[in-house]
């Protein structure tokens, strides 16, 4: 049975909406000796207690039992444990948020991954079913980890592409720079939004601090972008990463200041920006592929109260823009 609709208790009174969270496992994370690879509903809600979020965006972790990868840079394929891509993966996401912890599930607003270039028939006919027993209110995807391609949203995705519009949903895409990650370019992800002006459409990971790309969304009603793990990537901004744009396309900032990195961009695009912590992935401790085959290591630490004492530590009127106000245009499409 669905619970009751939160958009109505949102509209009601200002709120701290983290748009960016994650539910569930990643065993190929635990196996390779990364974290995190786990949190549960409960694990989230307790956070969210004790750091002053009212409540969450949530979706499942970033890959799926219906990915096998046997070493290689390669991503295969099986049906052993999914039909489709994050088939097993969702279906335990709004099992555990309305079955098992009924009594937090008016905190969490459950978002559906997708992968855009695997039986999309599938996916899509499963979202629909899924959106009919309990209440959706978006959908997610990390094409880099699946070695997806954004603009197979159009093409081979086009079923949920359309699942999205019919339902009024929003997007919620990965993004990268990276010039070994051909699959989630932030130019892809804003061509997309582009090209569809009835799909509210967030670009993920503040862009990675690319200026141009800040800039287009700025001008778009349907763009956003959220903050998401913004202590690790102002991190990465010092480091000069490749992860994160080139220094002459870069916000220009103190990004060994985080917290007046954020106002400075939520400032200047104050329609655009909206807040998410990205928990549990304040660390990023991992180890991956690159599209030529590279094993890379990477290590990024942000206790994980630091993602929230900048959000509490801004300007009244920065915050309310980036917790809610924006965050119910991104999530609802209607503004206060």
């Amino acid at each position: 049975m669905k619970s009751e609709n939160l958009k109505g208790l949102l509209y009601k009174k200002e709120a701290l909406i983290d748009v960016h969270t994650h539910i569930g496992i990643s065993p190929k994370f635990y196996y390779q000796y990364g974290y995190p690879y786990a949190l549960s509903v409960e694990d989230l809600i307790i956070r969210m207690n004790h750091l002053g979020i009212d409540y969450a965006v949530s979706f499942p972790f970033i890959d799926s039992a219906f990915y096998v990868n046997n070493g290689t840079s390669k991503i295969e394929t099986t049906t052993q444990y999914c039909n489709f891509p994050f088939e097993l993966e969702n279906r335990n996401l709004l099992n555990e948020v309305n079955e098992i912890f009924p009594e937090y599930r008016n905190r969490i607003l459950p978002f559906l991954m997708f992968d855009p270039s695997r039986e999309a028939d599938k996916q899509a006919k499963f979202m629909e079913e899924m959106s009919e027993q309990y209440h959706v209110y978006g959908i997610k995807t990390a094409t880099t980890y699946i070695q997806a391609f954004v603009n197979d949203l159009e093409t081979k995705g086009k079923p949920i592409l359309e699942f999205a519009r019919k339902k009024n949903l929003p997007i919620i895409f990965h993004s990268s720079v990276h010039p070994e990650d051909p699959w989630a370019s932030v130019w892809d992800i804003i061509s997309l939004a582009e090209r569809n002006p009835d799909i509210r459409i967030c670009i993920a990971h503040s862009a990675r601090f690319m200026e141009p790309i800040l800039s287009m969304a700025a001008k778009l009603d349907n763009c956003f972008v959220d903050f998401s793990a913004f202590v690790i990537h102002c991190k990465l901004a010092v480091q000069n990463s490749p992860s994160i744009a080139v220094q002459k396309l870069r916000v220009k900032a103190n990004y060994k200041d985080p917290l007046s990195v954020m106002v400075k961009m939520a400032e200047a695009y104050p329609k655009t920006m909206i807040w998410g912590s990205d928990t549990p992935f304040n660390y990023w401790i991992q180890k991956y592929y690159t599209a030529d085959g590279k094993l890379t290591e990477n290590r990024l630490d942000c206790e994980y109260r630091e993602e929230t004492n900048i959000v509490h530590g801004l300007p009244r009127s920065v915050k309310t823009n980036i917790t809610y106000k924006n965050n119910l245009r991104f999530l609802f499409g209607e503004a206060l």
